[in-house]
């Protein structure tokens, strides 16, 4: 008789200790400080969030804990921000990311030119793509205790569960990963109330993204159990969230559930499970494109599914999820697209001003990222430009119209 080799695998721990849900940020920013022993309390933020009653509330429960604040985060965290964020925040021994995944990830990398004491954008160099191979390394050498950040989101996009940030080189416009297992946030503070304000598509774009979560995770030939339990579940309550988010804004509960299946959509990715060439072509259509961070998705996570899915595996996969999230149609292509165009986002490149002209650079920048640790797990392989460029073809074309017919409420 043949023996069946039993299925291995590593769920990778991090280093967080806390999600605090339903409470006014203030409060719950507050009671954390107190916790974590902190005097100096830095808040990172946008222009956007420099006068809105969230931050006014954080200063507030403060008090005399709050050291300042950096207003200057950018979409796609130019290193610049970095920089500037980091060098404001001297002296602090806390860091309060309010923002989406852009603020959230210069914080995390803030984190790290205050460790080791950076002064300019050249000094971040040395620290991408893998360059840290020994964690300490780069923690302080005085052996204080490195300065950690609490997040709290105001968008999907699910960056306060990872452990690395992606940061805009701004002369090239490529996206670099900066990882370290401290830069995720030691804790996470998910206030509906936080989060009402943002502009519906920013909230509804990046809720894609989470979805691209949950279908990648699902998908990756890295998947465990643990990641498909999550990416199921989480997909299941975006279908039926996103819509009524855009149709009830101001409906609180329904906002926090979609910020608990961001949540649950990120959970594979944040313990080791890489996502693939949606997420891949994703970080160079943003950095070196400019477009936004939950549109790439929007635009692509269709695209890379029809691509896979001429791997009968990967189209198994793809039909294992449509019935485990218990979602409508029998493509599940057709069934994300139906729910972006339901969300009036865009699904074909030319609604962002991509060309095929531009295909080309698109594909030779985006091979570069498919290697990546954290976004090599597309379940087929990619190899080449050409491949991107096929994927980036379907991204052209688009095909379904809003069909919820069957949803299970």
């Amino acid at each position: 008789m043949t023996k069946t080799q039993p299925p291995s695998g590593i769920l990778n721990f991090q280093a967080q200790d806390r999600v605090v849900y339903g409470q006014p940020s203030g409060e719950a920013v507050a009671a954390l400080a107190r916790d974590y022993g902190a005097q100096r309390v830095f808040l990172v933020t946008s222009r956007s969030g420099e006068q809105g009653a969230i931050t006014r509330d954080i200063q507030t429960a403060l008090g005399q804990r709050f050291a300042g604040a950096y207003h200057g985060c950018q979409p796609h965290s130019p290193r610049e921000c970095v920089m500037e964020g980091a060098q404001a925040a001297a002296g602090a021994d806390l860091l309060v990311a309010l923002g989406g995944g852009s603020a959230i990830d210069a914080a995390k990398v803030m984190q790290l030119a205050l460790w080791q004491g950076l002064d300019n954008t050249d000094a971040l160099e040395r620290y991408h793509s893998g360059q840290i191979t020994d964690p300490n390394s780069v923690l302080p050498a005085n052996g204080k205790a490195p300065i950690r950040c609490v997040a709290v989101p105001t968008t999907l996009s699910g960056a306060e569960f990872t452990s690395f940030a992606g940061v805009t080189e701004t002369a090239s416009g490529s996206k670099q990963v900066f990882a370290h297992p401290l830069f995720v946030p030691r804790a996470v503070v998910y206030d509906p109330g936080a989060a009402v304000s943002t502009p519906a598509w920013v909230l509804l774009s990046t809720g894609i993204r989470a979805v691209d979560h949950c279908v990648e995770t699902f998908c990756s030939s890295g998947a465990t159990p643990y990641s498909d339990a999550a990416a199921a579940h989480g997909l299941r309550l975006l279908y039926r969230g996103l819509p009524r988010l855009k149709n009830s804004p101001n409906d609180l509960a329904n906002l926090l559930e979609c910020q608990l299946a961001a949540w649950l959509a990120i959970s594979g990715p944040a313990a080791g499970v890489p996502v693939g060439i949606s997420h891949a072509i994703g970080r160079v259509l943003g950095g070196a494109f400019g477009v936004p961070h939950g549109r790439t998705s929007c635009l692509l996570l269709p695209a890379a599914l029809r691509w896979n899915a001429e791997d009968p595996i990967c189209a198994e996969r793809q039909q294992n999820l449509l019935q485990a999230a218990s979602l409508p149609g029998d493509c599940l292509a057709d069934t994300i697209e139906s729910l972006i165009r339901e969300l009036s986002e865009p699904t074909r490149l030319s609604e962002v001003g991509i060309g095929r002209d531009q295909f080309q650079r698109l594909a030779e920048l985006a091979l570069g990222m498919v290697g990546q640790p954290s976004t090599a797990g597309n379940p087929r392989p990619v190899n080449r430009a050409e491949d991107i460029e096929a994927v980036l073809e379907y991204a052209a074309a688009g095909s379904a119209e809003p069909d919820r017919s069957g949803l299970s409420q």
